[in-house]
């Protein structure tokens, strides 16, 4: 029975899931499948290639630099993120990426971006990423603060505009256990406020009527996929590890301190569920 790691996006509360994973990798806990949307599927990036604290680096060392993430940015590329920066120079040579371990795992990456044509989420393994990186760039490409993503015909945005958190998509591929890592506390209910308003929305994307739709609709997505979260959690297919203590940081938050201490938090919830993580395996493997 395989089992599949589900990881939510969030920005910046990505350091959150970055603690998680350097449990599950310190423990010698790697999965089978990994599906995970924007900043998930980019710290699921260095979870298959076992590169241990190299997204802490990344969030407590560069987050605050303004190629990784500034408005500068946003005015010379369009993008509020330096993709270019993050998957050239920062991959590369800063902290590089080491790609022969990807390329040689049997692990799997199922990463999660949104077709701009039908609002639906469209899904990315392996051999994309392997093709290009541009899966990647897309899944973490928010709508309005930057460019829509062209890769095989497909026109794209962040996974997390159809699908934030993808278990449902996991089970329907025949993965009925799930540990899931979600960067809000169990109190947290998405509010039905769009972080654009409705009017700008239409104009910026009037070209696609349907991706409108998905980010109108949105937080119904997403408080729905959060209750099937625990919804499974309650029948025993899936562990939830989720944050101890709400997260109140902005998406694009550059205090390396606060990195530092969502980094911790992400590590101490997942060590405090540890036993719980090893059962979980123990009984769904094999």
């Amino acid at each position: 029975m395989s089992i599949g790691l589900i990881l939510e996006g969030g920005g910046n509360r990505g350091a959150y899931t970055a603690g998680v994973l350097d449990v599950l990798s310190e423990n010698n806990i790697f999965v089978p499948v990994t599906y995970a949307v924007s900043a998930g599927a980019c710290n699921a990036m260095s979870y298959l290639s076992k590169q241990t604290k190299r997204n802490y680096r990344i969030f407590t060392e560069y987050a605050a630099d303004k190629r990784y993430s500034s408005f500068r940015n946003l005015r010379k590329t369009g993008s509020l993120f330096g993709f270019d920066f993050i998957f050239g120079e920062l991959a590369n040579e800063l902290l590089p990426y080491d790609y022969k371990e990807f390329n040689r795992t049997s692990m799997k990456l199922i990463a999660v971006a949104t077709d701009c044509q039908t609002g639906k989420p469209v899904f990315f393994d392996n051999e994309d990423i392997k093709e290009s990186l541009k899966p990647l760039i897309a899944s973490a490409s928010l709508p309005m603060i930057a460019n829509i993503v062209e890769y095989k015909g497909y026109k794209l945005l962040d996974g997390g505009v159809s699908a934030s958190i993808p278990i449902e998509y996991a089970i329907k591929q025949g993965v009925t256990k799930n540990i899931v890592v979600l960067t809000r506390d169990k109190s947290y209910i998405k509010e039905d406020k769009p972080d654009f308003p409705e009017f700008i929305l239409k104009k910026k994307y009037k070209d696609y009527p349907a991706l409108v739709d998905a980010i109108l609709n949105r937080a119904k997505i997403y408080n729905a996929e959060r209750e099937l979260c625990y919804r499974e959690q309650e029948k025993g297919s899936a562990i939830v590890i989720e944050p101890s203590q709400p997260i109140n940081i902005k998406r694009q938050c550059k205090d390396s301190s606060e990195m530092e201490r969502l980094y911790k938090l992400g590590y101490d919830d997942a060590h405090k569920k540890l036993v719980d993580i090893n059962r979980f395996i123990a009984l769904n493997s094999g």
